[in-house]
This record gives C-alpha cells, sequence and structure tokens, in this order.
C-alpha cells in the first residue's frame, strides 16, 4: 500500500519545473515536513487495527501496518459495533477505561480506529512511506504546501515572498478540504455521523469515544 513510484514521480517532475535550482534531496526534505503538517492537521489518514483484548488488562500497543506513526485514537468498538470508552495518553498505547471482564472470543477482537502521520525512516531513495491514495487524492494540495514552503526560503533562486504566500494559503484551503472528508467519511452530501446520545460510552473519568461505524465493520 506504498506510494505508487509514477505517482511519486510525476509529483516531483512537478515540482523540479516551479522550483529552478532546487535539488532533489532539498525537494524531498521539504516534502516530508509538508505531508507531516498535512496529516496531523487533515486526519485524513486513519487505519483500523484489530486488538485481542484480555481480562483485566486495560493498555494494548497498537502496531500499525501501513508503515505511519500513530498521533490520534479515533474510536473503539467491540464484536457488536458498541463504543468502548478509551484514552491514548502514550502515543501507540491503547488505554481502555475499563479493564475487560472476557477476552476476545476467537475472531471477534476490538477494532480501533486511529489517524496516522509520515515517520522516519524513509525509503533509500528518499520516498516517505504512505499509502498509495495520498498523492492521486491530494497531491495538488500537497504541491501547493511544498511550493509554499520553498518558495518562503530566502535568497534562493527559487524564492518569491508573493507566490509562497498563494500556495501556503491553497496548501491550508486543501487541508481543510481532506479534513472535511475524513470526518465525513468521503461521502457526498452527508453530515458528520455520531452514534446517538443515549448509545454513548462515557465515564466519570471522561474519555468519550465517538461510536463507529455507521452500520457494520468497514473494510
Amino acid at each position: 500500500m506504498t506510494i505508487n513510484k509514477l505517482d511519486f514521480d510525476q509529483f516531483m517532475n512537478q515540482a523540479r519545473i516551479k522550483l529552478t535550482g532546487a535539488s532533489d534531496a532539498g525537494i524531498k526534505a521539504e516534502l516530508y515536513d509538508t505531508l507531516r503538517e498535512f496529516f496531523e492537521d487533515s486526519n485524513c489518514w486513519t487505519e483500523l487495527l484489530d486488538v485481542n483484548v484480555q481480562v483485566g488488562v486495560r493498555d494494548y500497543l497498537l502496531n500499525p501496518l501501513q508503515g505511519g506513526m500513530i498521533i490520534r485514537l479515533v474510536s473503539v468498538i467491540d464484536k457488536s459495533f458498541f463504543p468502548i470508552a478509551a484514552f491514548m495518553p502514550v502515543l501507540g498505547t491503547l488505554t481502555l477505561l475499563n479493564a475487560p471482564s472476557q477476552t476476545s472470543p476467537p475472531g471477534n477482537p476490538y477494532v480501533v480506529k486511529v489517524v496516522e502521520t509520515v515517520k522516519l525512516p524513509t525509503t533509500k531513495d528518499m520516498i516517505p512511506i504512505i499509502p498509495d491514495w495520498v498523492f492521486p487524492t491530494y497531491g495538488l494540495h500537497i504541491l501547493d504546501g511544498l511550493l509554499g514552503r520553498m518558495m518562503s526560503q530566502p535568497n534562493k533562486s527559487f524564492s518569491n515572498a508573493t507566490m509562497a504566500v498563494y500556495h501556503l494559503k491553497r496548501f491550508r484551503t486543501g487541508i481543510q478540504i481532506a479534513r472535511t472528508a475524513a470526518s465525513r467519511e468521503n461521502l457526498v452530501g452527508a453530515q458528520s455521523w455520531a452514534f446517538p446520545n443515549n448509545f454513548r460510552t462515557e465515564g466519570q473519568r471522561g474519555g468519550v469515544v465517538t461510536a463507529w461505524p455507521p452500520a457494520g465493520r468497514p473494510l
């Protein structure tokens, strides 16, 4: 599920055309920070993780499979799609509000939804490890972020303060588009879905987790 090389090559070619004199190493280094900002502010990179809970155990180490770093917890549901109150005070470690009273039956784990961002190391060619849908979906917005960040650097052949402001504004708009799409599960013309209040799980210490998914477990 890593990025398609053809998509990355096309992205780099677009960047080279607009950033005359910039080195590939410089572009890739700035791209990494651009992607971090994009993912961390948009919450668009999510992953579903199965967690087999044990009686009396509250803490579980989460192991993402897409090559990213977990930065936020979205939701936890049990085998009946009922929301489970949980926290993530330590990034990458799920902490349940209440210790399970029974071990997960075979094939029926808790399903945890998390938000991820890019992390080091990259590939040997300095290509960030991200899902293959990112550039085809949001490549133009990410390019705006890259151009804005690089054009704002002083005393470079590609420096351009006016265009930097222009591209960074478009980048922030792109982040908002991605954030809205993620919050609506990419549905068109639909409001963000939330479990009815009487089905919400809440403890005295907080930790309300919005129920998800609306109907069955998505693939």
